[in-house]
């Protein structure tokens, strides 16, 4: 039986988790994994490992393609319908919450049973964020994150306005 692309890249991919837990210098590992985690926002860290991947592994078609502008119409038409089983959360936790995209997903998780699959994306900003979750699991969303305390600071959380918050 031939073997697919897919079923090459996931042994490629097996065989690379295998390798990096081999790797002789684990701190340079875990140095690195802080820069990422302060630098690229959670939701795009697995979209980071398919891009080193597909660019690194000799694909020629990755690397003669010409990269997609960051804000092109295409681009955005192509995250719409993601969202569009998605509904937005105002919630008044931001950076200087002193807390992390990921620690406030976690935070929204463990109060509401979700998972971090179910929240589909975040807008991370200063003061505030909007969270995407998945439209057939928002009951109960709000009053399970509604006056709870993050970081020492009291949680308000409501529907967003359908104005575009991006």
């Amino acid at each position: 039986m031939a073997e697919t692309i897919k079923d090459i890249r996931g042994q490629k991919v097996r065989e690379l988790v295998e390798e990096m837990k081999l790797y002789n210098n684990p701190q340079e590992l875990e140095d690195m994994k802080k820069i990422i985690k302060k630098n690229v926002p959670m939701m795009m860290r697995g979209y980071l490992l398919a891009y080193l991947y597909v660019t690194r592994s000799g694909n020629t078609a990755a690397k003669t393609a010409k990269p997609a502008k960051a804000h092109s119409t295409e681009h955005k038409a192509a995250q719409k319908p993601a969202l569009e089983n998605a509904t937005s959360f105002y919630i008044n936790i931001g950076k200087l919450s002193k807390g992390t995209a990921h620690e406030m997903v976690d935070f929204i998780c463990e109060k509401t049973g979700l998972s971090s699959e179910d929240i589909l994306q975040v807008a991370y900003k200063q003061n505030y964020s909007f969270v995407y979750i998945r439209s057939d699991k928002t009951e109960g969303v709000i009053e399970a994150v509604n006056g709870q305390t993050y970081k020492g600071r009291k949680v308000k959380m409501n529907f967003s306005k359908d104005k575009d918050e991006q």
